[in-house]
């Protein structure tokens, strides 16, 4: 855990990307709300070469996708010199295949290039660019799958593909969902009903939390109305202060409690990757809220959960 958070944290500070704090929790039915829907672009002066991938972000000879099979491999790996990783264990949530070679993986962008080209991503520059395509300080945002299932999914939302993996499914919404809020991304109408009916298959009550943001999204204020001044009446008075009784005394502000006070907890990312040895552990995210390292009941991977 120790080095997924070392990692995450130099891929931010390298790409100057410092992300907001995120406080908010939200049920599946409750996610659409926190995105912006809107048409997307018509992608025409789209290329892959403007997201540039795969990068070594930290400086430890590992790029983006080697440390991915590293964090989600079952079993641990040594890497081989120039971090070449052959051999591992890993599942492909898309289609539920296991493999143990790295040669039959893909690493998917969770929501492809174009898809977030055409949602916003045309108008960022190229650093924040090529932080989006290698994102280690979220664990859904890149995922190691089967070769075939990603090259299935290309660029397409949700609309037009979903996993063939019916278990997965309403993961696959949930997590389509917190990228695109973590990087301010819109979504159309098509995908908004199609991420509805996905969301519709998750359990009932089941709270899912939103990501840090990766980038500034304004937020706008709400309308403010003026109340009008009223005009004093001629016979009125100044209202005296009363003078405090002698006996009053100043309330006594609350001791904090243990929690409050500072106990001593690991610094984590919500939604990050957790080792098993962490398993029913704790930590706090950057915003103060605490964390346990658990699966839930669509994803057997352990995570940062609430």
């Amino acid at each position: 855990m120790k080095k997924f958070l070392a990692i995450a944290l130099a891929a931010l500070t390298f790409f100057n990307i410092v992300p907001a704090a995120s406080a908010q929790t939200a049920t599946a039915t409750e996610l659409l709300s926190y995105l912006t829907v809107a048409p997307e672009s018509n992608g025409s002066s789209y290329s892959r070469s403007l997201f540039r991938h795969w990068s070594d972000a930290d400086r430890n000879g590992c790029n983006t996708r080697e440390e991915v099979l590293l964090l989600e491999s079952q079993v641990p790996i040594t890497p081989g010199r120039g971090c070449r990783i052959t051999r591992g264990s890993w599942f492909s949530e898309f289609d539920g295949r296991a493999f143990t070679s790295a040669a039959s993986l893909d690493i998917d962008h969770f929501v492809p290039l174009k898809e977030a080209w055409d949602s916003g991503a045309s108008g960022w520059d190229s650093r924040t660019r090529e932080a989006f395509a290698n994102d280690l300080g979220f664990a859904g945002s890149l995922i190691a799958v089967s070769a075939s299932s990603n090259r299935s999914k290309s660029d397409r939302d949700p609309a037009d593909w979903i996993p063939t993996r019916t278990a997965y499914r309403c993961s696959y919404a949930v997590t389509w969902v917190q990228v695109k809020y973590r990087w301010g991304l819109s979504a159309d109408e098509r995908e908004v009903s199609a991420l509805r009916s996905l969301l519709g298959l998750c359990p009932a009550g089941e709270s899912y939390s939103l990501p840090e943001r990766a980038v500034s999204v304004p937020t706008p204020s709400p309308t403010q109305t003026v109340s009008p001044t009223p005009t004093p009446s001629p016979t009125q008075s100044p209202t005296q202060t009363p003078t405090p009784s002698p006996t009053e005394t100043a309330p006594v502000s609350p001791s904090p409690t243990p929690t409050q006070a500072g106990t001593e907890l690991p610094r984590i990312t919500p939604g990050a990757f957790c080792a098993r040895d962490k398993e029913g552990t704790q930590g706090r995210a950057a915003n103060g809220l605490i964390y346990t390292c658990k699966t839930s009941a669509t994803d057997t991977r352990l995570r940062w959960r609430q």
